[in-house]
């Protein structure tokens, strides 16, 4: 085999001239497009002969990663590797032919399974409720942050617009904050990686009555484990925030220690990552 040949462009394996497959004969008989949509001038496609289509986008297929032909590397985004049959068991026809508007008669055993799921992430998080409706993780933070400033909202509360990331965390963190209307404050790391308490409380200290929650993941983004969750919690709390927890690397924690245990009030998960629902397949 030549390498080379898949090296290039489709473009670039074109000869003219060359069929990979020709269209039966029309029984349709032909319709004129209006002349105001018409091409000035006929496509550039390809020409190529089947062979060497198979080939060429085999081979692009294969620069494609895939978690059962290499080893997936982004340690601060915890991805875990789905069986094959979760995958089947998601396509299934009853799942996957739903419809939103179809009679809920017909949707009981995917509401079952739904109610089922979220009184299973309630007992692994030590959160009171959950939701499925946030489809993906930045999603998922914007529903928790609105939640937050809704909270502070119904109490009359409407000066905590600011929300503390640190200068650790996700990117997504504080664009979601951003989204939501909010002012990112950023508290340092120390050289350990973890949150630098002693600037915490200097930024509570200053603008308390201002903080409308504090957002955390652990372990970090560094892959660190923050200890002073307890007192980040008694702080954050005590000038009346609330503590938002991402939930992307959950993984490490799961059946050993709960968010909600902690002094989190808020919190998302990613279903794909600690979990086992395809990715972008939807989840809390």
């Amino acid at each position: 085999m030549n390498n080379k040949l898949y090296g290039n462009l489709i473009f670039e394996l074109s000869r003219e001239g060359r069929r990979g497959y020709s269209l039966p004969k029309n029984r349709f008989g032909d319709y004129e497009i209006p002349q105001l949509i018409q091409r000035k001038k006929e496509p550039e496609l390809p020409e190529c002969d089947e062979l060497t289509v198979v080939r060429h986008y085999t081979n692009l297929s294969g620069n494609n990663f895939g978690v059962d032909n290499g080893f997936y590397p982004l340690g601060s985004c915890t991805m875990k590797y789905n069986p094959c049959i979760d995958e089947e068991v998601a396509a299934l026809p009853a799942f996957q032919n739903l419809h939103p508007l179809q009679p809920a008669d017909s949707v009981r055993g995917a509401e079952a399974v739904c109610t089922l799921l979220k009184q299973s992430l309630c007992e692994l998080t030590g959160m009171k409720a959950f939701t499925l409706r946030p489809f993906a993780g930045a999603h998922g933070e914007l529903v928790g942050l609105m939640i937050i400033r809704a909270y502070h909202e119904s109490r009359g509360d409407e000066r905590r617009l600011k929300v503390i990331v640190p200068d650790s965390a996700h990117g997504t963190n504080p664009a979601s904050a951003a989204v939501c209307g909010l002012e990112v404050v950023e508290v340092k790391s120390l050289d350990d990686g973890t949150i630098d308490t002693t600037h915490l409380r200097t930024l509570v200290e200053e603008q308390g009555e201002e903080i409308a929650a504090m957002m955390m993941t652990n372990p970090n983004t560094l892959g660190l484990f923050e200890k002073r969750i307890p007192e980040i919690a008694e702080m954050i709390h005590g000038c009346g925030g609330l503590l938002y927890y991402d939930g992307a690397n959950f993984n490490p924690m799961l059946g050993v220690c709960r968010p909600g245990d902690m002094g989190f009030d808020v919190m998302h998960l990613n279903l794909h990552k600690t979990f086992s629902t395809p990715h972008g397949g939807g989840g809390p």
